[in-house]
């Protein structure tokens, strides 16, 4: 409010103030007005200066206002993404939701603007299983076949940046996004050099589990087989020392600390042979990761002012 009364009396000292479409401060100074484009473009000045919860307050007093104004929808869009770009994630996705609801244009920019910061938020929040499902819905309510290819592609980065997450393989989804994507967008997107490189990680080199655990029989065998040498080095010194010290126990007639220091190693021996079959699927996951992080960029970009979504799959297009 602060704001806004500093602003205003710089106004009204200038004399610029435009009675139509205006409404009175109650601040005991009736002759005191404002327009909607001094309220709107105020609010958006809060907002390109970062100021997110002014620019909220300031944004819902020019809906409250001035409710029959053409950039009512742009409006209640920007507050939504204030409230997420001030880390209220589940509040800006209620707000885009109403606007989802709302709205009886579901091929207006703002819907689909608003389905893409949906997802963003659910995705922000942890739920990438919510901000799939937004974004799939409103595939089957729009028509337009450039929103249908923007929903593919980030339906597909949303798919690589699962399988940058331990215990999860989604590239084939990923492919099968892409390759829905229209062929005039394919060739905008690069999506040949996606699916090469998506190809690529899913023939990575890789180290058997299997194998791992194996080898891992010697210890350290396992961890030397998936090239984590130190690790290796380290198993083999504890066990070998372990075992050496249990048989010189038994062997000095002392069976009660020979059954003990055998406990205890069969314990870091169980480990070193789990160890080494987690190291192999670490080892295959890394792979996978090194060579998607040469093309993919997991991020997605947006310019809310401008009412523009970009994704930023690849190359930063």
């Amino acid at each position: 409010m602060k704001h806004l009364l500093i602003f205003l009396v710089v106004l009204a000292f200038f004399g610029i103030l435009d009675p139509p479409y205006a409404y009175a401060i109650p601040n005991n100074q009736p002759g005191l007005f404002i327009t909607a484009d001094m309220q709107f473009d105020y609010a958006l000045n809060l907002f390109e200066q970062k100021d997110f919860n002014a620019a909220q307050v300031e944004f819902k007093r020019f809906t409250h206002f001035f409710p029959q104004d053409p950039r009512h929808d742009r409006a209640d869009y920007t507050i939504g993404v204030a409230l997420f770009y001030s880390g209220q994630y589940y509040e800006a996705a209620k707000r885009f939701d109403t606007i989802i609801r709302q709205s009886k244009d579901k091929d207006s920019p703002w819907v689909e603007q608003s389905c893409f910061m949906q997802s963003q938020a659910f995705e922000a929040m942890g739920n990438t299983g919510y901000a799939q499902i937004v974004l799939q819905n409103y595939l089957k309510l729009t028509r337009d076949t450039d929103t249908k290819d923007r929903i593919y592609l980030e339906l597909a980065r949303m798919h690589i940046r699962n399988t940058v997450t331990p215990g999860k393989n989604e590239l084939a989804y990923a492919r099968k996004n892409l390759m829905l994507i229209s062929p005039e967008k394919q060739r905008k997107y690069d999506v040949a050099t996606q699916l090469e490189t998506i190809d690529n990680a899913v023939h990575a080199p890789t180290k058997s589990p299997v194998l791992a655990g194996i080898l891992a029989i010697i210890p350290g065998g396992g961890m030397l087989y998936c090239e984590r040498y130190k690790d290796a080095f380290i198993s083999f010194c504890f066990n070998t020392g372990l075992i050496w010290a249990a048989y010189t126990a038994f062997d000095h007639d002392n069976p009660a600390l020979g059954g003990v220091i055998t406990f205890v190693e069969s314990g870091f021996y169980s480990g070193n042979i789990y160890g080494s079959i987690t190291a192999a699927h670490k080892y295959n996951k890394a792979a996978q990761i090194k060579i998607l992080n040469k093309t993919f960029d997991f991020e997605p970009g947006l310019d809310p002012v401008n009412k523009s979504f970009f994704l930023r799959l690849t190359h930063g297009f």
